[in-house]
């Protein structure tokens, strides 16, 4: 093992700047498939080596084992993302915020009692629940507050995430839009940190990312990990408002809009920005969009459901006369943003867990339950 640790840096010292990079690339994935390799000839052994006998429990027919294909952990490429979460936590404060950022409490059901005093953002993407138990131990993150200064009257904290985990990134490109999204354009609406766009570059083979951002900070620091990793063959920052930027929803085969609005506009300005997104969406037909949390929730939050009105009250109509002409009423219920399911159809989101290597826990399953994915008619 020393030798081949004396090896291994002899030759790590020869290489420089682009070459080294590619060579890291290349060693995460010689090690991957060795180790596959590995676990593959250890079942083979072990089924050849197993004598079948009458009464044997074990199974003697050959297993299909359905999905188990995503792995969290191993491999270059979650070696590469998890370089670039490095990065990110380097340049980042733990709650992951930019500075001046101005964040709101939704007035939804959802975040009732709410405040900024027992509310704490630590970014989904950038820590995982292992980390923030590690962040709690060490001092530098608390998990409750103090309702009385002075006293030992606590209550938990209300942890939020305004970015999507990895594993919620892996469950979205590697299974839910596996077979969808090969040589097309996706939109990420909101992109932050840029979470969304360094997966999709990484698991799957989308011709561009395209990540659309209001907050110059966080345009800056995409564009450096964008620079630093090598990704701009396929990934591009728009630094702008999406009301400025129709031809990015009409030219995106894919949209992502992960907890977007609710935290960072008002009411009016949700509404302005569902209404522009369905303008521009609703003769895309076979576009997809995948919002975290439900359109449903998130429209009906906005204040864009329609109210269903009672029909048990309907008032008795005169009888119209030969050759009137029928008039619409107003309160049809007809095509529009709030009406979803007149202009999309949502895709079943299956959530077992049997898709990834590793025992999935059911917080992480609840975590892949909070994405939705439509597709426009």
């Amino acid at each position: 093992m020393d030798e081949a640790k004396d090896a291994f840096l002899g030759l790590l010292a020869t290489l420089e700047g682009d070459e080294l990079l590619s060579f890291e690339t290349f060693v995460g994935a010689a090690i991957e498939e060795r180790l596959h390799m590995i676990n593959k000839e250890y079942e083979e052994q072990q089924d050849g080596d197993h004598e079948h006998h009458a009464g044997c429990n074990h199974d003697h027919e050959p297993r299909t084992i359905e999905g188990g294909h995503v792995a969290r952990s191993g491999g270059s490429k979650i070696f590469k993302l998890n370089k670039i979460i490095e990065d990110l936590r380097e340049r980042l404060p733990i709650h992951a915020e930019a500075p001046n950022e101005a964040v709101s409490i939704p007035e939804s059901e959802e975040f009732e009692g709410y405040t900024k005093d027992n509310m704490v953002h630590v970014d989904g993407f950038l820590y995982t629940e292992d980390d923030v138990d590690e962040l709690c131990d060490s001092g530098k993150l608390s998990r409750n507050y103090c309702l009385k200064c002075g006293s030992k009257e606590t209550r938990p904290l209300n942890f939020i995430s305004h970015s999507a985990s990895v594993v919620q990134l892996q469950f979205l490109f590697q299974v839910l839009l596996k077979d969808k999204i090969q040589n097309k354009v996706v939109l990420d609406v909101g992109s932050r940190l840029g979470a969304v766009l360094y997966a999709g570059y990484l698991f799957t083979e989308a011709k561009k990312l395209v990540g659309v951002e209001m907050n110059d900070y966080f345009c800056k620091l995409q564009n450096d990990m964008v620079r630093k990793h090598k990704m701009q063959d396929r990934i591009e920052i728009v630094h702008d408002n999406l009301l400025n930027r129709a031809s990015l929803l009409q030219g995106a085969d894919v949209v992502i809009m992960n907890n977007v609005f609710q935290f960072f506009s008002p009411v009016e300005i949700q509404r302005q920005l569902w209404e522009f997104l369905y303008t521009q969406l609703k003769g895309r037909k076979g576009a997809i969009l995948v919002t975290v949390p439900s359109l449903q929730e998130q429209l009906k939050d906005a204040g864009l459901i329609p109210v269903k009105k009672n029909k048990s009250k309907k008032k008795k109509m005169p009888a119209k006369p030969p050759g009137a002409v029928s008039v619409a009423k107003e309160d049809e219920e007809g095509p529009s943003v709030g009406n979803w399911s007149s202009w999309l159809r949502e895709i079943e989101v299956r959530v077992t867990g049997e898709e990834f290597v590793e025992e999935m826990m059911e917080d992480d399953l609840e975590q892949l339950k909070l994405i939705h994915v439509y597709e426009v008619l």
